[in-house]
């Protein structure tokens, strides 16, 4: 099984406690050595003390972390994981006693002990007793606690497999949306101008190839972003009468885009919307779109003129679709304002700058 990142970092903390452990173990067994008059350092009969004593707790250290805890505990069955768990202890608590009862028989009596106090448990005993239990405790505690990390790191991805799921969907919405007031658009043009209708075509065409090669991925170049827009902008001033209808724009130059990402299409709702409620045939009317570059961000401006809206008027998906993405893509980092005035309707949108990643020669 491929460990996490949480895992390995749960293994190399359980390995530096048992070193920790099988240091301190042989320090005091050295400790004894030496007070016993004999020869401090290691050998092959104080190794084999060290695992005699370190085997049960090796044994219920591996029962507890791989068997008990995960089958038990974590699947909710914690009446079973308890009584398990004391079943263990009472085991390895029988075999410490009787391994410290056959260490007692093993000692030569020596020659004077003086008068000691009477403990129901002996001291060595009892700490052998406290240790176990402190190896229980403090895996307990650690699988605990990078359980915890992984639940948080599982629910992190699926909050993402989900936005991202959510992201894709409200992109998808965006080219039925973007088809239908276009086609609407050409078939108005086709009663007015034919020919101005083929050429239409033709650019819708150049668009259509854009949003299905380019809008698919995650961020593309500003640079693309304002050329569909320009693409889109020389369309719609195709189909309304300059005497009419005034439609300026104002991008930054290649030098100033360079390098600068954005998400496809996020700006093309507000432009849409802007032709779409902000021009009459019967009065005069305005869009004009800009595009500004700071240091740290990119700010969009749409302003076009306000007129009454129909009394049979609907909202369309557009524009709650894009503070969807918005918000899915930058939350908390970037501002959209609305200001809507008996004469006209303004968008300022800000957002931050993505940038490309340069590599040194």
């Amino acid at each position: 099984m491929k460990l996490t990142r949480s895992r390995h970092y749960e293994t190399l903390t359980y390995l530096g406690l048992w070193l920790l452990v099988i240091a301190l173990m042989a320090v005091g067994f050295m400790r004894q050595r030496s007070m016993e008059s004999l020869a401090p350092l290691p050998d092959l009969r104080m190794l084999c003390r060290i695992a005699l004593t370190l085997l049960p707790l090796a044994a219920l250290f591996c029962l507890h972390n791989w068997v008990l805890i995960p089958r038990l505990l974590f699947r909710n069955r914690i009446s079973a994981y308890f009584l398990c768990t004391l079943l263990a202890l009472a085991a390895v608590w029988g075999y410490q006693y009787a391994h410290f009862i056959h260490e007692v028989a093993a000692r030569p009596a020596p020659r004077f002990m003086p008068p000691a106090p009477h403990h129901p448990i002996p001291l060595p005993l009892f700490l052998d007793f406290v240790f176990t239990l402190l190896i229980i405790g403090t895996n307990l505690i650690i699988a605990l606690l990078f359980q915890r990390i992984d639940d948080r790191l599982e629910r992190e991805r699926l909050m993402k497999a989900g936005a991202e799921s959510r992201l894709s969907y409200l992109k998808a919405q965006i080219n039925p949306h973007f088809y239908m007031n276009m086609l609407n658009n050409i078939h108005g043009m086709i009663e007015i101008d034919p020919a101005k209708a083929q050429e239409m075509v033709i650019d819708m065409s150049r668009l259509m190839r854009y949003m299905l090669y380019e809008s698919g991925q995650t961020r593309i170049p500003l640079a693309s972003e304002i050329d569909f827009l320009q693409n889109y902008l020389r369309l719609m001033r195709q189909r309304y009468p300059e005497d009419k209808v005034a439609i300026t724009s104002r991008f930054p130059d290649a030098h100033q885009t360079a390098g600068v990402l954005v998400p496809p299409l996020i700006f093309l709702v507000f432009i849409e919307n802007a032709f779409k409620h902000g021009i009459s045939y019967r009065e005069e009317s305005f869009v004009s779109v800009s595009i500004n570059i700071s240091e740290n961000t990119v700010e969009f401006h749409c302003l076009n003129s306000n007129h009454p809206a129909p009394a049979n008027h609907t909202p369309g998906i557009g524009l709650s679709n894009v503070r969807q993405r918005l918000d899915l893509i930058y939350g908390e980092n970037h501002t959209l304002e609305t200001e809507i005035t008996p004469e006209a309707y303004n968008v300022n949108l800000t957002i931050p700058v993505y940038e490309t990643p340069h590599h040194n020669n």
